[in-house]
């Protein structure tokens, strides 16, 4: 019976995930999150570091 409790709990965390993702698709295309924006915070956590190593 513990397996089954551990399966439903990652089928729910994917499902969550996937709700997550599919809210976040549709404010950015209602325009309520600026892509640009989303992209900054990528591009700044990878430049960081490449900072670091020069």
């Amino acid at each position: 019976m513990g397996k089954r409790n551990h399966n439903q709990f990652i089928k729910r965390q994917k499902e969550l995930e996937r709700q997550r993702k599919a809210s976040e698709k549709m404010a950015r295309r209602q325009g309520k999150i600026p892509r640009s924006v989303q992209d900054e915070e990528s591009v700044s956590v990878e430049a960081a570091p490449a900072e670091a190593e020069a």
